[in-house]
């Protein structure tokens, strides 16, 4: 590392020790606020400050001190209205949406009372102005708990229907904006590096969500790694269940069967919160032919969180995850056939360790560390059967870690610093021999491409080093700007440091009106920690047709630039409007191993992804009982030959030239959904519908748009289209006051039972499709 890459670390480094006597760190969420006299600007004294929300049991109240400043701590996300009172001056309200993790800084303006006290005025209810993407997502525990149970087995499944740009892809894998590693999960602001979905990981349960903000865009410098989708988890905590429990209990059709318990409670100082569960399929991931032969899964997670409010200034909050998955490696039936002991398998485990201590200081001021650890462990035990590859893949990860936040409010600046320094330790074994597959493509006149005998074994210790600085600046009052530096300095696959410039506007027009964001966002993506040692070892030098080994992983360059507005109509329905463009330098993707599913990765030499997405979201209207939302997409993702860094098994992708459409690249995709929950009914009922215009079958080797091209097709080849729908109908049988008791829903996946084909690698190899119609149902037992 040069030296002059040391200067801007240490000097962050040491402002931000200079900030921490007066510095305050964010928890789930907080409100700072400013309460002035209208006519002069002048701070007001003994302002009874009220907060209000559906997450509070009742509003609670502050008063303002000699400054004119207020705070709230410890807030859950929701929304909220704040409500200012003081004698001979009107009432002042306000409301704002807090999400995960978010610190609101609010200036409320008293007007003097008329001096004819017949005159009765109300106060306008006016929105706080907001930073977040238009295609930012909330999703609130109620809107979760609707989702069929076997869908919220994991987090892709749930996101994948809910979110804007979601792209469904081979092995159950979800695409945005063009990134292969998508779907970073922060949990309770600490982000591990495993990625989510169930080929690689045991995954989280969305049953312990209380909220997530899922963020493809306007970034500020706070978030790092992985872009592609970042899902900002809060969980549930025993503050929020006042001694209450739930047994869930679920079948369903093709082994969907899920059970669940959770319960929580509190005393004034201590809370509690305990998660577990256990879930089967035997259509665990998508499997290559409609039919879904050796295809079972099973899974099971638990979770603890403990919270201690010591007394008015400190905090801690423990959580501790335990995780695994077993699941069999799906076939085709000619691969039941002529192999029938080809049975690959794969196991999954991992546990968590958070552990945070929030610091209050003062109304303006709080201090939120956390210390983290992470274990996990994947196998693939291999096939044994004559005509099949021998591949085997044990990889272990040792994550230990120390993440701190702060922030300083200086009137209508918002000042946030922070660090993040991890510790990686993977250990990688990796056996592959093809001679099997070799003799089954010589069976069936097949092409193929030889590669030696791999045996590899690995570990090694590295890790990243993040600081960020940002300053959210409310200008004027219609016109907010955060602007950011972040710094990451990663060493594992390669060594190697970067500076991130961040830039996140809005500008309302009106009180109530419409608001225009815009935003430029750099990105440092270091590569994907799963089998990174062997990557990065040179091994596609085995491969006789190519010779010559490849350099290690190289982190990805991005930019994304954004542009968009938010337009409320009428309080309710919020229409949201965002084009962006992402330019890439050396962007990651996925390499399998043939007859295998040992994944590696590989830089190819640049990608861009652009295009348009439409968000729009109706809250319960109360009188009515509905609620719903729809999200489109319109893209384009390339990615440009040839591979220049990690491990390929395809000898073309080393010699290929020219630009050919990403396998994610999905021209439409539309999801959407309704609810249906009149207030005096014990009946409700929610559908949701997803469309996909199909992407490309691969085979990005030859060059050209993509394989169609490269055969002499006049458009790309894809797959089919595809257009599904969900049903899910419930009844809450008991009820004790405004809670139920005992709860009952049915659901139907599919409804049409459209079995589409979801991707294709390439004309060579099997899709991998969709479910079929299936039919489920679950008890909810509350206690």
């Amino acid at each position: 590392m040069q030296k002059s890459s040391l200067i801007f670390p240490l000097a962050l480094g040491a402002l931000l020790l200079g900030f921490a006597p007066s510095l305050l760190a964010q928890g789930e969420g907080a409100v700072h606020g400013l309460v002035i006299a209208k006519a002069d600007g002048s701070p007001l004294s003994n302002v009874k400050v009220s907060l209000e929300g559906p997450t509070l049991i009742e509003p609670i109240q502050t008063e303002t001190g000699e400054d004119g400043h207020f705070g709230f701590q410890h807030l859950a996300p929701g929304s909220y209205s704040l409500v200012a009172e003081r004698e001979d001056f009107l009432e002042e309200r306000v409301r704002f949406t807090i999400k995960p993790r978010d610190v609101q800084n609010i200036t409320l303006g008293l007007s003097l009372r008329p001096l004819t006290e017949k005159i009765e005025v109300t106060a306008e209810l006016v929105s706080v102005l907001s930073i977040h993407s238009p295609s930012s997502t909330t999703l609130e525990e109620q809107r979760i708990a609707a989702i069929p149970l076997p869908l919220r087995n994991n987090i892709p499944d749930m996101i994948v229907t809910t979110a804007p740009g979601m792209v469904r892809s081979h092995d159950d894998f979800v695409h945005v904006r063009g990134s292969e590693i998508a779907l970073n999960t922060f949990i309770n602001g600490v982000s591990f590096w495993e990625n989510p979905h169930s080929m690689f990981s045991p995954g989280l349960s969305p049953d312990l969500i209380q909220s997530v903000n899922v963020m493809t865009g306007g970034f500020p410098a706070e978030y790092g790694n992985h872009f592609g989708g970042v899902l900002d988890v809060v969980t549930k905590s025993g503050f929020s269940m006042d001694n209450r429990g739930a047994l869930t209990l679920g079948a369903g059709s093709v082994l969907h069967h899920n059970a669940g318990v959770e319960y929580g409670g509190h005393t004034q100082k201590v809370a509690y919160y305990l998660f577990t569960s256990g879930f089967e399929s035997a259509r665990f991931l998508s499997p290559p032919d409609p039919r879904s032969i050796h295809n079972t899964g099973r899974g099971m997670r638990n979770f603890l969180q403990l919270d201690f409010n010591i007394n008015s200034e400190n905090y801690l909050k423990l959580v501790f995850l335990g995780d695994g998955t077993n699941f069999e490696i799906p076939k085709t039936p000619q691969d039941d056939e002529l192999r029938p002991n080809a049975n690959a398998s794969q196991r999954n485990r991992s546990q968590s360790a958070i552990f945070t201590w929030s610091h209050v200081i003062s109304k303006d001021t709080l201090l939120d560390t956390s210390f983290y650890q992470r274990w996990s462990h994947s196998l693939l035990l291999p096939a044994v059967d004559p005509l099949a590859a021998t591949a085997r893949s044990e990889r272990a990860l040792h994550t230990t870690g120390i993440k701190s936040d702060l922030v300083r409010f200086f009137g209508r600046h918002t000042i946030k610093g922070g660090m993040d320094a991890v510790l990686l330790k993977p250990d990688e074994e990796l056996f592959y021999d093809h001679t099997g597959y070799m003799r089954l493509t010589r069976l069936l006149h097949l092409s193929h491409v030889h590669i030696r005998t791999i045996d590899f074994a690995r570990q090694k210790t590295g890790g990243q080093l993040s600081l960020y600085l940002q300053d959210k600046m409310q200008l004027t009052d219609q016109l907010t700007l955060d602007a950011g530096l972040r710094y990451d300095r990663y060493s594992l696959a390669v060594s190697d440091f970067h500076f991130s410039p961040r830039l996140n506007l809005a500008y309302r027009f009106s009180p109530a009106g419409a608001v225009l964001h815009a935003s430029y966002n750099h990105f440092f993506v270091p590569p994907a920690v799963e089998n990174v040692l062997a990557s990065s070892a040179g091994l596609t030098g085995l491969i006789p047709r190519i010779g010559a080994a490849l350099p290690p992983l190289r982190p990805v360059i991005e930019n994304q630039f954004e542009l968009g507005v938010t337009q409320p109509f009428r309080g309710r329905l919020q229409l949201g409007l965002t084009g962006y463009y992402r330019s890439s330098n050396k962007p990651l993707h996925t390499i399998l191993l043939p007859d295998s599913r040992i994944y590696a990765y590989a830089n190819f030499d640049r990608g861009k992804a652009y295009g348009l997405e439409i968000r729009m979201e109706l809250p319960t209207v109360a009188r009515l009982g509905v609620s719903g939302y729809l999200n489109y997409a319109l893209a384009r993702v390339y990615l440009y030959n040839p591979v220049t860094a990690g491990l390929v098994s395809e000898p073309d992708l080393v010699t290929a030239t020219g630009k050919f459409l990403a396998p994610m690249d999905q021209t439409h995709t539309v999801n959407a959904g309704f609810t249906y929950r009149p207030a005096r009914s014990r009946v409700w009922s929610s559908m949701t519908f997803e469309y996909g215009g199909g992407t490309p079958v691969g085979a990005h080797a030859h060059g050209g748009e993509s394989m169609g091209q490269a055969m002499g097709a006049a458009t790309p080849t894809r797959v089919p289209p595809h257009f599904t729908q969900n049903l899910s109908i419930g009844m809450d049988l008991l009820r004790n006051g405004d809670r139920p008791r005992l709860g009952l829903q049915f659901n139907i996946e599919n409804l049409t039972d459209n079995v589409y084909k979801v991707a294709q690698e390439s004309v060579f190899s099997p899709g991998q499709f969709s479910i079929p119609r299936l039919f489920s149902g679950s008890v909810k037992l509350h206690f």
